[in-house]
């Protein structure tokens, strides 16, 4: 799946995710998961979870 974004967009999701020290696509990813938890369309995970997760496409990245 590819998400288009403005370039402020895009600008503000490499400083988040340069200051998070994570891949930008993993910071989406979670940036996303969080947010469809906070809406209620999945069930809230640890952080530990959460993070995993985004670990998990930031391996998938690289390899």
């Amino acid at each position: 799946m590819r998400v288009a974004l403005r370039s402020d967009e895009r600008d503000a999701l490499m400083r988040l995710s340069r200051s998070e020290r994570r891949d930008p696509r993993a910071q989406a990813a979670m940036l996303i998961r969080r947010a469809l938890e906070n809406a209620g369309y999945l069930k809230n995970e640890s952080m530990t979870d959460a993070e995993r997760d985004a670990e998990g496409v930031n391996h998938a990245a690289t390899n």
